[in-house]
């Protein structure tokens, strides 16, 4: 089985904007440039034959490249036992839309994804089941965070796989009328079965 998700990676420029936000709350796991980025629908585990599929059903998505910009920091959790510190995304409506032709896209190939109301964010830390953190400095001191903008003109594929430093995160493909212009390496494709016709 394999880990998957559906997400957009963010800029260098914005990566580095994030630099300040990604301290200063003892006992929080912050996360390395590699893996931040936002969730546009999570997967889970998936059999590797269907990763064909899965590719093939989000390459028919289409959509208007949009900008995008970070704003804001917040929680998941309680300000005392805190499971998430997060960046918030400055207008939502665009990403709303990208997250729902997702959704339908892989519903039509009988992939089910999380159906909670979805709140696009970067998350920055992660803390252990149950940690106590003192975050309310943390939430005033980043309470004006704004990232430079980024132009959205395409969405990746990612497999997640656990190490001893956390989870890694690899780009398994990029759909989008901008995919082309993207430099990255992409793994080693997983074992697939030939594609079918849907």
């Amino acid at each position: 089985m394999v880990r998957l998700f559906v997400g957009l990676e963010l800029s260098q420029d914005i990566k580095s904007a994030l630099n300040f936000a990604r301290s200063g709350v003892e006992g929080a796991r912050w996360q390395t440039d590699d893996q931040l980025h936002i969730t546009l629908a999570f997967l889970g585990e998936i059999d590797p034959g269907m990763v064909s599929h899965v590719e093939n059903a989000l390459s028919r998505i289409t959509f208007e490249p949009f900008d995008l910009r970070l704003a804001g920091v917040n929680m998941f959790g309680t300000q005392q036992h805190p499971k998430t510190l997060w960046a918030g995304v400055e207008i939502e409506e665009n990403l709303r839309l990208l997250h729902n032709k997702i959704r339908r896209a892989l519903a039509c190939i009988d992939i089910e994804t999380d159906n909670r109301r979805y709140k696009p964010h970067v998350t920055l830390a992660r803390f252990s089941r149950g940690a106590e953190a003192h975050i309310t400095n943390w939430l005033s001191d980043n309470s004006l965070l704004k990232t430079p903008l980024q132009k959205v003109g395409y969405f990746s594929l990612f497999s997640s796989h656990l190490t001893a430093e956390g989870p890694q995160y690899l780009v398994e493909a990029r759909f989008g009328e901008m995919s082309n212009a993207a430099d990255f390496d992409r793994v080693e494709p997983v074992d697939q079965l030939e594609a079918k016709a849907f």
